[in-house]
């Protein structure tokens, strides 16, 4: 037993969902950048401090 799909029609097409798509990742895009910052940022601080203090010799 499968089910008959021949008659059913959907309100959206996909351009329709590629342009919902994209304008979710634009809402929420700067926030997930914003995350990566946080987790990032304070790697490189700790990678630059590193190397100067690499390069004074201690």
């Amino acid at each position: 037993m499968s089910i008959d799909w021949t008659g059913l029609t959907l309100p959206f097409d996909v351009g329709d969902l590629i342009a919902s798509g994209n304008g979710l990742l634009g809402m929420i895009g700067t926030f997930v950048l914003l995350a990566l910052a946080f987790l990032f940022v304070p790697k490189v601080i700790t990678l630059i401090r590193q190397s100067f203090s690499a390069a004074k010799g201690k």
